[in-house]
């Protein structure tokens, strides 16, 4: 097991709990708080080589081996030993330009309305100020200078040691696939907002939607081996929502008459191997 994630969740301590448990992991790494020693090698232009990648293009690359100190819930030291694979681009060049320049554009905004600075933290347009003083704020330059030196620049850390490092880039690149997930969850199947107090009751919820996911990527899958084609998640909700029956009564006996499905509901029904219903039929015909 390898597990592929970014920033948000690479703390010490999970990396740690990962490393007990025997698995390997493959995180995007705080470049700027690695250390002089480490930065001085990413700047290095010695060492680097460079493969083409589907996402970024021509991508410089090099891997430097680095010892992780962490300290564990028991409050022992640890070292994990890992591996940084740095990389250079220049589409990410171009994007790291991009945010910050949106951020000094916040930046400059906020000095002109100076009793909105501190009400907010120290994230987007704030962190390229500095209070020089009774309360008198400022565009750090300084700042701006030390992110501007990393333009480009990305690393991935890792304690898999079977892989390539081209091999660890492609599959963190795969991360792709995890953020469209949660956008289906949030999206299609309208995880949230939690209607729920309890704690049984949000797991509940959880597990629910986590179940319809699988269900909804599983027949996302069959139905792209069946060469189906435009099978989205939103499509796919829609074909199965026009499965309906109307429900008439004839000489006091029910009947069910389908209405039309769309083109995409008859091949769910075809690739899942499930008969298609009658035109009309008695509710007693539809009992699995």
């Amino acid at each position: 097991v390898i597990i592929v994630a970014d920033r948000g969740i690479n703390s010490k301590v999970n990396l740690k709990q990962i490393t007990d448990r025997g698995y390997s992991y493959i995180f995007a790494s705080r470049i700027r708080k690695l250390g002089k020693k480490i930065e001085d090698l990413i700047f290095e232009p010695d060492g680097y080589n460079e493969f083409t990648s589907e996402k970024d293009g021509k991508v410089r690359y090099k891997v430097v081996d680095y010892i992780n100190h962490v300290t564990g819930e028991d409050g022992k030291k640890v070292a994990l030993k890992e591996k940084l694979v740095i990389t250079y681009s220049d589409k990410r060049a171009k994007k790291d330009l991009a945010d910050r320049l949106r951020l000094i554009d916040k930046a400059y905004a906020l000095l002109e309305e100076p009793s909105r600075i501190k009400a907010i933290n120290k994230r987007g347009g704030k962190k390229y100020l500095k209070n020089s003083g009774q309360e008198t704020w400022l565009l750090d330059m300084e700042a701006i200078a030390k992110n501007e030196r990393f333009d480009g620049y990305y690393a991935i850390q890792t304690n898999e040691t079977e892989l390539a490092a081209t091999e660890i880039l492609e599959a963190y690149h795969t991360l792709w696939k995890i953020e469209e997930s949660f956008k289906i969850m949030k999206s299609t199947l309208e995880v949230r907002p939690v209607f729920h107090w309890t704690e049984s009751r949000i797991k509940g919820h959880f597990v629910v939607c986590f179940l319809a996911f699988l269900l909804e990527r599983n027949l996302e899958f069959k139905l792209a081996r069946a060469n189906v084609e435009g099978a989205s998640p939103e499509k796919i909700r829609e074909a199965l929502n026009s499965l309906n029956f109307a429900e008439v009564e004839l000489e006091g006996h029910k009947l069910l008459i389908k209405t039309k499905g769309t083109d995409l509901s008859s091949k769910i029904l075809r690739v899942l191997r499930m008969k298609h219903p009658k035109n009309v039929s008695t509710p007693e015909e539809l009992v699995l």
